[in-house]
């Protein structure tokens, strides 16, 4: 099983007061020394070392670290799932200056034995987690997927050709944004305050 999950937190919507407050959050006008490195750092009610159970509890996964950020996108690598709870509590504290905040976060594990997209808006949390097996079942199906159809097919020994593997990332690109368009989008956004 895969360990480290990669995760994308875009803000899709947000007004200018919203921007700053992450900003602030952010610690954005204090990076001349460095940027910041652990989730927790960004939470004012974290404790300066927190423990498995504090991170699991406020963040969601034992450990997530940024890999870059700015003010319209947070990437993330975290264990065994994405940071559901600390993306939760940041949107809250955007949503305290903008309502309407629109927010959407697709990740999958490394294996990857999963994938997806989850979204926030005015019209609450949606999150559409998809087992890769399923995928690509689904894959198989739909047309948008043609590029990798053709290479879907386990041999004998179970596995598929190296084109697979090489579209795979492409095709479980292509399942998110169909899955943000087509359904948490709309969940999500199912009224502007």
């Amino acid at each position: 099983m895969a360990n480290h999950v990669s995760s994308q937190l875009y803000f899709l919507r947000m007004n200018d007061k919203a921007k700053e407050r992450l900003a602030m959050i952010l610690r954005w006008n204090e990076m001349k020394s460095g940027k910041l490195e652990n989730f927790h750092e960004i939470m004012e009610h974290a404790p300066e070392d927190p423990d498995y159970g504090w991170y699991h509890d406020h963040i969601g996964p034992k450990w997530c670290y940024f890999e870059e950020y700015d003010l319209d996108r947070l990437w993330c690598t975290s264990a065994w799932g994405y940071p559901l709870e600390g993306y939760t509590w940041l949107v809250n504290e955007l949503r305290k200056e903008d309502p309407n905040l629109l927010a959407q976060c697709t990740y999958e594990d490394e294996g990857p034995n999963f994938y997806g997209v989850a979204g926030w808006g005015p019209g609450g949390f949606e999150d559409y987690y998809i087992d890769t097996e399923e995928g690509i079942e689904f894959w198989k199906k739909d047309s948008k997927f043609d590029f990798i159809q053709p290479y879907i097919k386990e041999n004998q020994e179970g596995e598929r050709p190296d084109e697979f593997y090489e579209m795979m990332w492409e095709a479980i690109g292509t399942h998110q944004d169909m899955l943000w368009e087509g359904d948490c989008k709309g969940d999500v956004e199912a009224k502007v305050l």
